[in-house]
């Protein structure tokens, strides 16, 4: 039994049952293991969990890619990647799992923040070269999580409808400003 088959079944719980309705030992009955490799795999809870944020959180090479092009429209392609990512039915479940405990579980929203912030943003604003890398890279995170719990989890129509492509479009020029631009 591979962790990632162990991963995507947490996931699945956390998202229906929530953080504190998710036991180790449901996860291990659903994978057909020992609750021992899930502990050996990921240790505690806590770290099944983070593994989880990690999962759904981050699009594969995100500084790489977003960096590849001028310099002037990395805000628009930082947006596109994500909900390109994100948009994935089952990239978007694994998302919408973790958006949902944030509100509901202590640490939660630190684990998000803290991977989201210092894992994915602030390596792409330190990249970037400008001051304020952790200052931009905070702000970047809040419009990234407000679009996607809008489109997500309060599915706001005109939000929810639009493609990745028009909402790196229509947002772009805001997320650029916190990447690079005054503040």
């Amino acid at each position: 039994m591979s962790n990632s088959v162990i991963l995507e079944i947490a996931t699945s719980q956390f998202a229906e049952r929530g953080y504190e309705g998710t036991t180790m030992r449901t996860i291990a009955q659903e994978a057909g293991v020992n609750t021992a490799l899930i502990h050996h795999f990921f240790l505690t809870k806590e770290g099944l969990f983070e593994a989880v944020v990690r999962d759904a959180l981050s699009p594969p090479d995100l500084v790489t890619r977003v960096l590849d092009g001028p310099r002037g429209r990395v805000g628009e392609r930082t947006v596109r990647h994500f909900f390109t990512f994100w948009d994935v039915p089952a990239h978007r479940a694994r998302l919408a799992g973790v958006l949902r405990s944030v509100t509901a579980v202590e640490g939660a929203a630190d684990e998000v923040r803290n991977f989201l912030g210092d894992e994915v943003l602030f390596p792409l604003t330190e990249a970037l070269g400008q001051p304020n890398a952790r200052l931009r890279a905070a702000m970047a995170g809040t419009q990234l999580i407000g679009l996607a719990t809008s489109r997500y989890i309060f599915r706001i129509g005109a939000i929810e409808s639009v493609s990745a492509e028009q909402l790196a479009a229509t947002t772009g020029r805001t997320f650029q400003t916190y990447l690079t631009g005054a503040l």
